[in-house]
């Protein structure tokens, strides 16, 4: 996968790298992301990614979609495409380091505090593997577990995040999530979510500092161009519905052994149990 450097003053250390993922064909994405990153004084790394439309024939040894029919679950070639891409610099970041990175796609706006966000997470006395830096699903309520020393908080949203617009992570969560993820089924956002699996205390920030322009500006998206491939088969749905059925059981489980771990059994358990409509 090809890489271009971007420098603009060096701002960021040796201890945490940006990586951009883009399309090559994205052309204005490219240049307005690179001018937004550029402004910000940070350095970066544009990252070639692979086309949903057209998915070279060496990546399918890595697309489980005996695993997609098996969950009864549609496979969209451009979120497999993007996982593919994700995985490529996942890898790297194993291999070859740092030991922190900062992945972002190409329709992401910032918050002027991104860049003392990303400084304030290389500090952080708090051990984590992943840091969405996006807002996510907005009727989520959000529980804050602590502060970063620009006043932003790490929490968790109830029962999950969801998303890949922008997150931070590091070298050892990397490295424990492609483990936990041999091969590629559907979305990335869903498997990183997915803290039950991969086993990475994952937090999400409040406020958020990256912005997705597909809600801001209806910024078509491009993954949903590629083709998808559906199963015709009497018995996907009941396939579809048995799994979504154990994941929501599974992550209401683990959210609640976050906030008993986090909180106290009393405070914990008012978390897991309180209507969405009292959280702030």
């Amino acid at each position: 996968m090809r890489g271009v450097r971007r420098t603009a003053g060096g701002r960021r250390g040796a201890g945490l790298k940006i990586v951009v993922i883009s399309l090559t064909r994205a052309v204005e994405r490219r240049q307005r992301i690179s001018a937004d990153l550029e402004r910000l004084g940070l350095d970066f790394e544009l990252r070639d990614a692979i086309d949903g439309r057209n998915i070279p024939p060496e990546y399918e040894a890595l697309i489980d979609r005996a695993g997609s029919r098996r969950d009864g679950r549609v496979m969209r070639m451009g979120s497999i495409a993007n996982w593919l891409t994700q995985r490529q610099v996942l890898s790297d970041m194993v291999e070859n380091g740092p030991e922190m990175m900062t992945v972002l796609e190409d329709d992401a706006d910032f918050a002027p505090e991104f860049p003392a966000v990303l400084d304030a997470l290389e500090r952080t006395g708090t051990p984590f593997g992943i840091v969405f830096l996006h807002r996510g699903p907005r009727r989520r309520p959000f529980v804050p577990h602590v502060a970063l020393e620009t006043g932003h908080r790490l929490g968790w949203v109830r029962w999950s995040h969801f998303g890949s617009q922008g997150y931070t992570i590091t070298r050892q969560a990397a490295r424990r999530f492609l483990e936990a993820n041999p091969l590629v089924r559907t979305g990335i956002d869903r498997a990183l979510a997915r803290y039950w699996h991969h086993g990475q205390t994952t937090y999400c920030l409040r406020p958020a500092v990256v912005l997705h322009r597909r809600e801001t500006e209806g910024t078509p998206s491009l993954i949903r161009e590629a083709p998808v491939v559906e199963w015709s088969d009497p018995l996907w749905r009941l396939r579809r519905g048995w799994f979504y059925g154990k994941e929501g059981v599974r992550k209401r489980v683990a959210f609640a052994g976050l906030a008993i771990r986090a909180f106290g059994p009393v405070k914990g358990a008012i978390q897991v149990l309180r209507p969405p409509g009292s959280f702030r």
